[in-house]
């Protein structure tokens, strides 16, 4: 397989990848094509955030970058400090044979964007806001609103990247999940675009109401200038809207996590869903922690989930 590494707007370059299935491997392809049953790190230089970004993808072995094909892809969105390679590395073997067998792909965005060699993103002496921490909003306050654009990168850019490079996700063929700050992106950005954009959407240990808690209150007071504009980032104040719905919202949580009663509000949520008629599958997991150990251990549920 030969990637299509340019578009009328995008070029993508392959800067490395792994075989993690056994099935799909191709003899005599190049380093710079992608390759079924392996784990991608691509990079591209993005024209909302302005600056190179790099995303890691998973291709099942049923994968073809055909213009009549289709592959429906899981997005997933790490947490606070985590870059495009923490989940792959510590939980993607599990995923990646689930998702093999549903014949999916997976894409892994990063956090924020970075600084490179023509531009030098703002960022903070705190691990909870700048690098690392984007939040998945588009900020509009100085010093940020030049390149913190994470929502139209992960709900346009990359939706378009994978659709008119790569044949992945076209007519609404995917689905949103993550973890922590990546939990609330996950579920936010679900519950603003509904399911006619993403299939599903479940999570590990999400931020469930951020107005409420000081990781949100730090990141949409900084971003976005004050707490009433992050209400259209809340997953709980969505649920409370009731603009869109889903069968079913998939959560699992450590009982064992240090950050559940200040920081995630799972019994917030839990409310909002009971008022409003969401359903939501909430699995408390007695003794987990907010680690990727605990992804690890629950996230081939969480395929298998996308992939009905």
């Amino acid at each position: 397989l030969t990637m299509a590494l340019s578009s009328s707007t995008t070029t993508l370059e392959v800067i490395s990848k792994t075989r993690v299935i056994l099935q799909g491997y191709v003899k005599g392809c190049a380093a710079s094509s992608i390759e079924t049953g392996c784990y991608h790190r691509i990079s591209h230089q993005s024209q909302f955030t302005n600056t190179k970004m790099i995303f890691g993808l998973f291709l099942p072995s049923n994968y073809n970058n055909h213009v009549n094909a289709n592959t429906p892809v899981l997005f997933w969105l790490s947490g606070l400090t985590c870059d495009d390679t923490n989940f792959a590395m510590k939980a993607g073997s599990r995923a990646f044979d689930i998702a093999e067998q549903h014949g999916i792909a997976i894409i892994m965005p990063d956090t924020s964007p970075r600084s490179d060699d023509n531009n030098d993103v703002p960022n903070v002496d705190s691990y909870d806001m700048g690098v690392g921490a984007g939040f998945y909003i588009n900020a509009t306050e100085e010093p940020y609103k030049k390149h913190y654009h994470m929502y139209d990168y992960i709900t346009k850019e990359l939706p378009g990247i994978l659709a008119n490079n790569l044949n992945i996700g076209k007519d609404g063929a995917k689905s949103i999940t993550g973890h922590s700050m990546g939990g609330h992106g996950a579920l936010s950005i679900a519950l603003r675009e509904g399911k006619y954009c993403w299939k599903s959407t479940s999570a590990f240990s999400p931020i469930c109401n951020p107005t409420e808690c000081p990781w949100g209150k730090k990141a949409f007071e900084g971003y976005l200038g004050s707490l009433d504009a992050g209400e259209a980032h809340d997953a709980t104040c969505l649920i409370l809207k009731g603009e869109h719905s889903y069968d079913d919202i998939l959560i699992d949580q450590g009982t064992a996590d240090n950050f559940l009663e200040e920081q995630l509000k799972a019994e917030v949520l839990v409310d909002a869903a009971k008022k409003t008629g969401q359903k939501l599958s909430v699995n408390m997991r007695e003794g987990f922690d907010h680690s990727y150990y605990f992804i690890a251990q629950f996230i081939e549920s969480h395929v298998h989930f996308h992939a009905k």
